[in-house]
C-alpha cells in the first residue's frame, strides 16, 4: 500500500499533499529558535505536518526527532514519565536522584513517589542535544498544568539546542496554555501559530484521484461528488475512504462506514464541550447544523454571554463552525458535514 492513504501520521514532507505553505512555516519556525504550535481541526493532518516537517528540519541541521503522544496524559507525572521514556537512555541515565530503583525495566520507566515530576523533566530536557520535542495532544495535560508548562519553559530556555512542537485538537486549549504561560513572562517571545484548515475543493479532488488511480481503484465523478457531500474535505477522513476502496471495498460500503466514524467522532466532541454549558446550548447547536443568525440563535432562551463564549469554542478552538453574510443577514453554520450530522444527534444514545 502507497503512502496515499496510509492509516498512520506521514513522516516525511514529500508524503504530504497540499501542505507545501505550512511546512514551509514550520520549518522556518524552528530555524528561528521559535516554539511552534499545529492548531486546527481533527483529522486535518496536525500530526503529519508536525513530524514530517520536523523530521525534514532535523536531517537538513544534524538534529534528531522524539515525538510524544499525550492523548492518554491527564497529569504532570504521567505527562513526565511518558517523555521520560522516549528519551535517550544516556539522558535517562543522569536522573538516577529521580527515578525508582526498578525503573528502567524495558521501556517502563517510574518516578520515585517522593521525586519531582517538573524537576525531572526539567533536568532531562536541558540535558539534550540538537532535539526537536513533538508534544502532541499536549491539551490533555491538566493536573499540574503550570508546573509543566514552566520546567518545559525553563528547559527551553536554558538549552539552545532544544526545540518544541506542540499539536492538539482543541486549539483553544493549546492557545490558552501559551497565553497563560507567556504572560507569566516565562517565554522570551509568542510561539509561532500554524493553523491547518481543511482542504480546499480542488485539493481533495486530486488527492482522491491520484491516490486511489495509485491503487488501480478508477473513481466517478458522481462517487467524488458523493465522499465531498458526506465527508468534507479534511484529510483524515478522506484517506480513510481512500484506505478502504484500496483495500477492496466498494464505494458505498467506504463511504458508509467512514462517515459513521467521522459523525461519531464529532459527536463525541461536540457533546464534551457542551459539558457545563447552558441547558439551552444544545438547541443552538442543533440550529447551527441549518444555518442561523445571532438572533435566532438567542430565541433558544440561552444568555448572550453564553452563546458567545459557545459560538468562540465552535469558531476559534475547534475551527468546525463559520459566519458568512447573505444578503444583509450573518448566519452562522457548520462547516463540515460530519459535525451538521452529529449536531442533530447531540443528547442521543
Amino acid at each position: 500500500m502507497s503512502y496515499w492513504f496510509s492509516p498512520r501520521p506521514r513522516e516525511k514532507v514529500e508524503e504530504l499533499f497540499g501542505r507545501d505553505v505550512e511546512v514551509r512555516r514550520l520549518i522556518n519556525a524552528l530555524e528561528s529558535n521559535s516554539w511552534v504550535a499545529v492548531l486546527g481541526p481533527r483529522m486535518a493532518g496536525k500530526t503529519s505536518l508536525a513530524i514530517a516537517s520536523s523530521t525534514e528540519f532535523a536531517k537538513k541541521h544534524g538534529y534528531s526527532t522524539v515525538y510524544i503522544d499525550l492523548r492518554n496524559s491527564t497529569t504532570l507525572r504521567e505527562a513526565t514519565e511518558r517523555i521520560l521514556r522516549n528519551l535517550p537512555r544516556g539522558v535517562i541515565k543522569k536522573l538516577g536522584a529521580y527515578l525508582s530503583s526498578i525503573t528502567i525495566k524495558g521501556l517502563e520507566i517510574r518516578l520515585k513517589p517522593s521525586a519531582s515530576a517538573s524537576g525531572a523533566l526539567e533536568e532531562a530536557l536541558r540535558s539534550l542535544k540538537r532535539t526537536v520535542i513533538i508534544l502532541d495532544e499536549v491539551q490533555k495535560v491538566r493536573e499540574g498544568l503550570p508546573q509543566f508548562l514552566s520546567a518545559l519553559s525553563v528547559a527551553f530556555n536554558e538549552n539552545p539546542e532544544l526545540l518544541i512542537v506542540f499539536s492538539g485538537s482543541y486549539a483553544g486549549l493549546v492557545k490558552k496554555l501559551f497565553s497563560q504561560t507567556y504572560s507569566e513572562g516565562l517565554y522570551a517571545r509568542q510561539p509561532i501559530e500554524i493553523t491547518l484548515n481543511p482542504w480546499e475543493r480542488d485539493v481533495a479532488e486530486e488527492f482522491l484521484r491520484k491516490g486511489l488511480d495509485e491503487c488501480g481503484v478508477k473513481i466517478s465523478e458522481k462517487e467524488l461528488e458523493d465522499i465531498l457531500w458526506e465527508l468534507g474535505t479534511l484529510p483524515g477522513w478522506l484517506s480513510s475512504y481512500g484506505l478502504r476502496r484500496c483495500l477492496g471495498d466498494e464505494h458505498v460500503k467506504a463511504l458508509n462506514r467512514v462517515n459513521e466514524s467521522a459523525v461519531k467522532e464529532a459527536k463525541r466532541e461536540l457533546e464534551n464541550l457542551l459539558e457545563g454549558r447552558s441547558p439551552n446550548a444544545p438547541m443552538v447547536i442543533k440550529l447551527l447544523s441549518y444555518g442561523a443568525t445571532w438572533s435566532e440563535l438567542e430565541r433558544t432562551g440561552i444568555s448572550k454571554r453564553a452563546l458567545h463564549t459557545l459560538l468562540d469554542a465552535l469558531i476559534n478552538d475547534l475551527y468546525v463552525v463559520s459566519k458568512s453574510a447573505i444578503g444583509n443577514r450573518v448566519v452562522y453554520r457548520f462547516t463540515e458535514p460530519s459535525y451538521r450530522k452529529a449536531a442533530l444527534l447531540v443528547g442521543q444514545r
